[in-house]
């Protein structure tokens, strides 16, 4: 079974065995990379993706003022670095975990009305995922990283 589970020390270890390869990294930071930026930025709430309480993803919820690239509304929450294990690709875990943004989200942000999202225009297979998953289109897109970013929200019924 896919869970969300806030980021704790016990699962240091298997992040930092934790493969992604180049073309993955083009597109998304690796979990230690952003660990480290949420010891120094409050506003990042980390987030482990487990099938059977193994550590199969990982994404960082930021309530910072980053999300203001994507859309205009206070009640708004960026998902970065989002990023499944390699061994874990295939199996539908990306479109289960998305399913759980909603209640999770419920839970620990509870003044959250959207999760928003910069995809990179040439990341086809994440944008496939997060449309079948709820997301939107915002019609936004700027200048990323590693390219042209479509903004992408998606409404939490709460």
């Amino acid at each position: 079974m896919v869970k969300l589970t806030i980021y704790n020390d016990s699962y240091r270890k298997s992040l930092e065995n934790y493969p992604l390869s180049e073309e993955q990294l083009s597109f998304t930071g690796h979990p230690l990379e952003l660990l480290e930026r949420a010891q120094i930025n409050a506003s990042y709430t980390p987030i482990i993706i487990t099938e059977d309480d193994l550590v199969a993803g990982f994404f960082v919820l930021d309530t910072g003022e980053d999300k203001f690239h994507y859309t205009d509304s206070e009640e708004s929450i960026l998902l970065r670095g989002y990023s499944i294990h390699p061994e874990y690709q295939g199996r539908g875990i990306a479109q289960n975990s998305m399913k759980l943004l909603h209640t999770f989200a419920a839970k620990y942000f509870p003044d959250i009305k959207r999760v928003v999202l910069g995809v990179n225009e040439a990341n086809k297979a994440a944008q496939a995922v997060y449309e079948k998953s709820g997301f939107i289109d915002e019609g936004r897109m700027f200048n990323g990283r590693s390219g042209i970013q479509i903004a992408m929200s998606l409404p939490l019924n709460q």
